[in-house]
């Protein structure tokens, strides 16, 4: 049971008005927050995607990579990208319980995107208190 934090929004719902802030940085055309375990928390992922297959993949991927840069001793994972022909994919860690994934479209800005997650990320923490 998630129980509503001051004010009465929970902290669910706190999360998806996360999501919905990140939208407006520009050509996102989804974004969720998966813990590290791979279930999702919240998402606007829409269409025929699955969203709990997607936030367990999006686990895997920070968790393959936190091995590789550990054995290349590259300090921790900050975020991931996938560049692919029609946009890209950012997978950042949030703290020790959460990930942000954001989906854009091929021209969407990514440094604007990063500082963006970045910010979303200081808000996550909070709501989550990690």
């Amino acid at each position: 049971m998630v129980l509503p934090k001051e004010g009465g929004l929970t902290k669910s719902d706190e999360l998806k008005s996360v999501l919905k802030d990140i939208e407006l940085i520009g050509d996102i055309q989804a974004s969720s927050i998966v813990s590290k375990d791979g279930l999702m928390m919240v998402s606007d992922c829409t269409g025929n995607v699955d969203a709990n297959l997607i936030g367990a993949m999006v686990a895997m991927l920070i968790r393959s990579a936190g091995h590789v840069v550990e054995e290349l001793q590259k300090g921790g994972v900050e975020y991931l990208l996938l560049h692919t022909e029609s946009g890209d994919i950012l997978i950042m860690n949030v703290c020790s319980g959460a990930i942000l994934c954001v989906v854009t479209d091929k021209y969407e800005n990514l440094g604007l995107t990063i500082v963006g997650m970045k910010k979303a990320s200081d808000k996550i923490k909070n709501i989550l208190g990690g």
